[in-house]
């Protein structure tokens, strides 16, 4: 099946990681409290699935694009290791809007917390990685990616990003996780 992605160059390919710059792209998002992302992405998943299944003011169904993406919603703090998650944090959840649509041709959601955000160009140092979409697993992956651009001299330019792109009954040794850092 055919998911539409955000459209990115590929700047560097290391093994598992990767640079790449993402042209600009719109996303439907919420904001939610979580402990953790996978706690945030299975908050914020019905709202933006309604909302693509045809919860909106025209009735219009939107096609399902990859991934679902988490993000903690704070102020830049330089990273340090490792990464934990406590109590009710703040965190954006959303998907990418196919790209034959703009601000002006979307129908209005009628969940009042899904909103709409244009993504400017930007480049991220990702690292893809399998496996449960556990925190645990996520920090390991983590470390690893931070390690990578340390190694490679890359500066962090805001908050770890996860994505997945596989379905939630998708087998954990068969799914295509990325976590992604903007970099300068």
């Amino acid at each position: 099946m055919a998911i539409e992605k955000p459209t990115y160059t590929l700047i560097k390919k290391d093994g598992r990681f990767e640079i790449r710059r993402y042209e600009p792209y719109l996303t439907a998002q919420v904001t939610v409290k979580a402990n953790d992302y996978r706690q945030a992405a299975n908050i914020g998943f019905s709202p933006l699935a309604n909302f693509i299944f045809g919860s909106n003011t025209s009735k219009q169904k939107i096609p399902m694009t990859a991934p679902v993406s988490a993000q903690p919603q704070s102020e830049m703090i330089k990273m340090t290791a490792p990464v934990s998650v406590s109590g009710n944090e703040e965190y954006i959840v959303s998907f990418v809007i196919p790209k034959k649509y703009t601000l002006d041709t979307l129908p209005i959601p009628n969940d009042r917390r899904v909103v709409f955000k244009e993504n400017p160009q930007q480049t991220f140092a990702v690292k893809i990685y399998s496996g449960s979409f556990s925190q645990t697993n996520f920090e390991r992956h983590l470390c690893k990616l931070k390690k990578w651009m340390q190694e490679h001299a890359l500066k962090v330019a805001g908050e770890p990003v996860f994505a997945g792109y596989n379905p939630p009954f998708t087998p954990a040794f068969l799914r295509h996780n990325e976590i992604l850092i903007p970099v300068e």
